[in-house]
């Protein structure tokens, strides 16, 4: 038997960061439990309207991605040296805002990039923690480099150099940072700075182990979920229910936060490969707002609607690869067509384009729409197969009970 439990849900980035635990929240609230969830600002009223606690973690990122849009263009060496700005500048900070946050929690549940700095805060408090990966891409591994390096299909040989490259240079990038981070906490310097990051706390993989198999080398300190799937309470609106219904399942494209050398560009790629496939499409605006100048007739945009909603009545699903559109798409049974831009979207793309879930992808900083309206048939015509036994596999789960249950055990009666 378990006592209720107060919960702290830590995490930083865009939405696809939050929505996760977001759903675990949920689920914690379903089995008695307290969350509260500790975000980015401006996820608080989106938080506190669904009915749970919020407390602030870090700056505004969507105007922070507004005003320095470099680090989403696909230039790696752009976004190692911004995105190691953004930790310099804002661990300290974070750290102090999750510290506060803690008081009373009974254990601290982290992803994102809280990576850095969850560790050492749960050490200060002397509370138990899990972290909880998203993705499969950010875990060491023979099989795949690390998720600053885009190409894929390397040697395993290749694949472990890069990695222990990737863990030097966090070290000497990052190091001295948590330290003293470290140190306003009262702990010591770290020895081992990447252990302490990934082995200090145990560690729970939140995504489909068939399209994406776990590593021998992750050993027991990682257990096994599925995806988090959010119960999102809004409904589809009645214009847009009504437009579905008037024709053939559309093309969606939607690419959260990202649009690489520029919104308009690829939105002039979108127009041209779809107008070419003679398909209807439905656009989804996201953070880098994506169909906000002229699109054809017949065609529509949402700002806000939900995926699980969505998904199942597409033809074909376009999108930037990130973990959360990937487990909604999957779980929908919809084909997919995946135009990585960073990070763990190239790991995804070429895990689904293995599977048989998509096609063999083309970052978005190189599609053309030719290419993009090949890419969509090439979608429509894979064997069905592999796509609804991921589907059905995905709606049996529950990976929220699953990593509930987890939390549930740290915690001592």
């Amino acid at each position: 038997m378990t006592r209720c439990l107060k919960v702290l849900l830590a995490t930083v980035g865009s939405r696809g960061d939050v929505q996760p635990m977001l759903a675990l929240a949920q689920s914690l609230t379903e089995f008695g439990h307290i969350p509260t969830l500790a975000a980015p600002i401006d996820f608080e009223s989106w938080i506190t309207k669904q009915g749970f606690r919020f407390a602030p973690l870090g700056l505004d990122v969507q105007a922070y991605l507004s005003q320095n849009q470099n680090i989403l263009t696909g230039n790696t060496l752009t976004m190692i040296r911004e995105s190691t700005r953004f930790f310099k500048a804002n661990m300290l900070p974070q750290a102090k805002q999750l510290h506060t946050a803690c008081a009373g929690a009974d254990c601290i549940v982290y992803a994102g990039l809280t990576l850095p700095i969850a560790p050492s805060v749960a050490q200060s408090r002397g509370l138990p923690a899990l972290r909880v990966n998203y993705t499969s891409a950010m875990t060491p591994s023979d099989d795949h480099p690390p998720a600053t390096v885009p190409w894929r299909g390397l040697p395993k040989w290749l694949n472990n150099f890069l990695w222990h490259t990737d863990r030097w240079l966090a070290r000497r990038v990052l190091g001295s940072s948590i330290d003293a981070m470290r140190a306003e906490l009262g702990l010591p310097p770290l020895l081992d700075f990447w252990g302490h990051m990934t082995h200090t706390f145990p560690a729970v993989n939140a995504f489909d182990k068939t399209v994406f198999p776990p590593s021998d080398r992750w050993g027991l300190n990682y257990k096994q979920a599925n995806f988090l799937f959010f119960k999102d309470p809004m409904p589809l609106e009645t214009e847009l229910e009504q437009w579905l219904d008037e024709g053939a399942p559309p093309v969606y494209v939607g690419f959260g936060s990202m649009s690489g050398r520029g919104t308009d560009r690829i939105a002039n790629i979108v127009i041209d490969a779809i107008q070419a496939t003679g398909m209807r499409c439905l656009v989804g605006a996201g953070w880098a707002g994506l169909g906000s100048g002229a699109i054809p007739a017949g065609w529509r945009v949402v700002r806000e609607a939900p995926h699980a909603l969505l998904f199942p009545r597409m033809a074909v699903v376009v999108h930037h690869g990130g973990s959360g559109t990937v487990a909604q798409a999957m779980r929908a049974g919809a084909p997919q067509v995946v135009l990585p831009l960073i990070l763990d979207q190239f790991h995804h793309a070429h895990k689904l384009y293995q599977a048989g879930i998509a096609p063999r992808p083309v970052s978005m900083e190189k599609i053309t729409a030719p290419q993009l309206a090949a890419a969509i048939q090439a979608a429509m015509a894979l064997p069905t197969e592999p796509i609804q036994a991921a589907a059905s596999r995905l709606r049996s789960s529950d990976g929220c009970t699953d990593v509930v249950r987890i939390i549930e055990t740290m915690v001592p009666l």
